[in-house]
């Protein structure tokens, strides 16, 4: 639906409505919508600013530890929030567990058996023992090897880049369909940073991302990893432990880590030079120098477990009087955050294993929506709409608390008529900067936005689209109007240093102000507002991720598909494709399952981003999907991002 122009005579009519607002908030609960500038430090903390910066010390506080879930901080944290749902007389959703609603998230945990023998020419036999001659990694699965022969693949590269003179193929001219690849880690010519590849710094091809994939894609049964020889030198040679790759599935095949003094005993009884003697050929000529391992052969069993970590949404219930009352309103915010941070957490200080309080992500959030729960509960005339408040468990592990409640939603979907959200709200600066999400999400919602802002003293950074990274998009995808409150990000995001300390609780207060003014006019208009799909633009996520082994896939090219991140879907499952995308105008659809993508499998969102990657703007590919139970080739012209 294309969004209504409004005039001039609307524009007014709407800032006396929100001046009348503003004056008749008689709770209490108002801290008033702008103060003058030179008059903000020297004020008094007004009540709005007590109860947020309250709320903030207890969900950021050192004894929550980080607010993981399956943690006892996380845990008390839901029971904070659950009591105060309960303290300001907000009921508890009929199919709940009181205020709660329960969930599990998959982490992955070694089991057993764990076994690894390497069978030799001459009876010779290895048996390797776990976690001292060998350690699988998460990034892969459980399974077993049986027999299967050994090729020596060098880096596990495949690199064709044009812009960099690359032209580097460890697997040209091998077949390695159901055997064992070996691979060292990392790239040829690291210490050097006029290397082609990026030296110091690891290329995309470094990562065990692009050697799981690229693996997988040339039909290699398992990948047997080991240390290149700058990570061997001076002293005993450690082994990765199990999560240290990371936690994701990259590909469907074991991804075992093994010592280097085993394979150079393979590779002397097969006559071939030692792992030091083939880097340094490599790195001489930067050509491969693969080749089977001649009479050698791997028998393993791998275990590998997806424990079920219990964790909850935290939802209270305002109810609505009037005809309009099964009408659903909700406000959100994601109240988990990364624990002791760690390589693979989220953390950007991924070597750290401080304490991740997430003061501004997102305890400012939470504590926005509990002051959104005590401004709407206590008013003395009830609103015409159902308002649910929910805290949101797992968005740091991919929005997983509001994709499990669009899923299994506590009321209906097709009664529920928006959705505001709340994420990192707490740094607002000193130009009064504001990113809302959303505003073309239905007709007349970018005006409103406009003038409430405009009345508060905010400077208003729209995105129309309701897409953008947090929970908001859950519900976008569902086809509600969703509006997504922001104030940036800074250099304290997802690291230990986001502290209560650093939060602008005045900011805090004038956001919520906002907030009350937004929230009653959409609980009090006469019709929902229409849901609309804006054309989006691409935004960025809140950050990145680490360098090195695991390092950010470079993406030039732009395809539009939006993965929900099923990790039980072998294949990638889209959530939906952005309108106008290369995906939709390819017949990309929600539901579909990638399969294929330019010629390769697909079985994880790692398969599907390193595919992407390979092409450039304006090539087209062949898409390969499962919908239903039906398979469909489509070919897809890629395109350059909206924003570039």
């Amino acid at each position: 639906m294309m969004m209504r122009k409004r005039g001039a005579a609307w524009n007014r009519a709407w800032r006396a409505v929100a001046t009348a607002c503003a004056l008749a908030t008689s709770t209490g609960f108002s801290a008033g919508l702008a103060a003058p500038a030179d008059n903000l430090e020297a004020a008094a903390p007004t009540p709005a600013e007590t109860r947020l910066r309250g709320d903030v010390a207890f969900l950021a506080d050192d004894a929550r530890d980080g607010r993981a879930p399956g943690t006892p901080g996380i845990e008390a944290a839901a029971d904070y929030i659950a009591n105060t749902f309960k303290d300001l007389g907000l009921k508890t959703a009929p199919a709940a567990d009181g205020y709660f609603q329960s969930f599990s998230i998959g982490e992955p945990r070694l089991g057993t058996p764990l076994e690894l023998a390497l069978l030799g020419p001459a009876d010779n036999k290895v048996e390797a023992k776990p976690r001292l001659d060998f350690s699988p990694l998460a990034i892969g699965v459980g399974g077993s090897l049986d027999q299967l022969p050994v090729v020596f693949v060098g880096y596990g590269i495949t690199a064709h880049d044009p812009s960099k003179k690359l032209d580097y193929d460890d697997y040209a001219g091998l077949d390695v369909k159901g055997k064992v690849v070996l691979v060292i880690r990392r790239e040829p010519r690291q210490n050097d940073d006029a290397s082609p590849f990026d030296g110091k710094r690891n290329s995309d091809f470094a990562t065990f991302r692009h050697k799981a994939t690229n693996a997988y894609q040339h039909g290699a049964a398992g990948v047997l990893v080991v240390n290149d020889a700058s990570e061997a030198k001076g002293g005993e040679e450690r082994l990765l432990g199990f999560m240290n790759a990371g936690g994701d599935v990259n590909s469907p095949i074991p991804f075992v880590m093994i010592k280097r003094a085993i394979v150079d005993e393979m590779l002397a009884a097969a006559k071939e030079p030692s792992l030091t003697e083939l880097e340094e050929q490599i790195d001489s000529d930067l050509k491969p120098r693969s080749r089977v391992v001649a009479g050698w052969k791997v028998a393993a069993k791998i275990t590998v477990e997806r424990e079920k970590i219990a964790t909850k949404n935290v939802v209270g219930v305002l109810e609505g009087s009037g005809p309009r009352a099964q009408e659903t309103i909700v406000i959100g915010a994601h109240y988990d955050h990364l624990g002791h941070g760690g390589m693979f957490s989220g953390s950007l200080a991924f070597l750290s294993h401080e304490i991740h309080n997430g003061a501004d992500d997102n305890a400012s959030g939470t504590s926005m929506v509990l002051e959104m729960a005590r401004r709407l509960s206590r008013r003395p005339d009830p609103l015409p709409r159902r308002v649910v408040f929910i805290a949101f468990s797992g968005e740091e592990k991919g929005l997983l608390g509001s994709q499990y409640y669009v899923e299994h939603p506590l009321y209906p979907l097709a009664s529920t008529v928006f959705m505001v959200n709340f994420d990192m709200v707490g740094r607002l600066n000193e130009k009064n900067e504001l990113t809302v999400y959303g505003t073309g999400s239905a007709a007349g919602l970018e005006s409103l936005v406009d003038v409430l802002g405009a009345s508060a003293g905010f400077t208003i950074k729209k995105i129309s689209s309701g897409l953008g990274p947090s929970d908001q998009q859950s519900f976008y995808l569902k086809n509600l109007p969703v509006l997504f409150a922001f104030t940036g990000t800074h250099t304290d995001y997802h690291r230990p240093s986001d502290d209560a300390d650093r939060i602008n609780y005045r900011g805090m207060a004038r956001i919520a102000d906002l907030g009350e003014l937004l929230l009653l006019d959409l609980a009090r208009r006469p019709k929902r507002l229409e849901f609309a799909r804006a054309t989006p633009k691409v935004a960025a996520a809140h950050g990145g991720t680490p360098t090195g082994d695991v390092g950010r896939v470079n993406i030039t090219a732009y395809l539009g598909s939006i993965p929900d991140y099923d990790e039980s879907t072998k294949g990638v499952k889209l959530s939906g494709v952005r309108e106008g995308s290369p995906a939709e105008k390819g017949g990309l659809k929600g539901g579909d399952v990638v399969v294929g993508f330019g010629g390769k499998p697909v079985a994880t969102i790692y398969d599907y981003t390193e595919c992407l990657a390979r092409h450039k703007p304006g090539e087209t590919v062949d898409v390969a999907v499962m919908r239903g139970e039906k398979k469909f080739e489509l070919k897809v012209t890629l395109g350059r991002k909206p924003n570039e």
